[in-house]
């Protein structure tokens, strides 16, 4: 089945980028997904899945018109998190919430797909501007390989092939992720971070 010959447009940015999406079958979505992250040197799109429930974030577009004139590096969005208690050695990585999703997203972006949350303007997360997201999940990338791959109305999910290991870096990272979310679920060792504000 040609995937990207049955993708529909579910919005355009303020650019006139076209942000489109597949259907795909229950239960495939992870599946799916890595098909269309190795197709992206021929494509140019990015995937990411979206909320399993109608409506989706695709179904909010355009997500923000919010303008500020500074946003915060991801040094200085690090620097705001608590040390969390670290309990017990490495999990087993839970499954992505939008596992269970038939909607993948498709947006021009860089392998990786790290500045999406910045080309939505992406507003999931009070406080934290598009950008400032992109700046995050671009620290992250290049030093763990991170790969978006969720954005829902609430939540973003990132797959990390690369994550660290050594303690001392476990616990900084962890303190990363709380000054990002101060709710974060997933622990730094894994290759599965999710982040989910209310």
């Amino acid at each position: 089945m040609d995937l990207m010959g049955t993708a529909v447009v579910k919005g355009t940015l303020a650019d006139g980028t076209e942000v489109r999406a597949v259907t795909v079958e229950a239960g495939t979505a992870l599946e799916v997904w890595r098909v269309l992250r190795d197709a992206h040197a021929t494509t140019g799109l990015w995937p990411f899945l979206v909320d399993p429930e109608e409506p989706t974030v695709l179904d909010k577009l355009p997500l923000s018109s919010e303008k500020r004139e500074r946003h915060r590096g991801a040094a200085e969005i690090f620097a705001s998190g608590d040390v969390p208690t670290l309990s017990g050695g490495p999990r087993a990585d839970p499954v992505s919430s939008a596992a269970r999703t038939t909607t993948i997203g498709l947006l021009p972006a860089e392998y990786g797909g790290i500045e999406v949350p910045g080309l939505l303007d992406w507003d999931g997360a009070l406080g934290t501007s598009g950008l400032e997201h992109t700046a995050v999940l671009a620290d992250w990338r290049r030093r763990f390989g991170a790969e978006l791959l969720t954005v829902t109305r609430d939540r973003i999910e990132l797959h990390v092939p690369r994550p660290p290991t050594d303690p001392e870096q476990v616990a900084a990272v962890a303190r990363e992720q709380n000054g990002y979310c101060p709710d974060v679920e997933s622990p730094s060792t894994g290759t599965l971070w999710g982040f989910q504000w209310e």
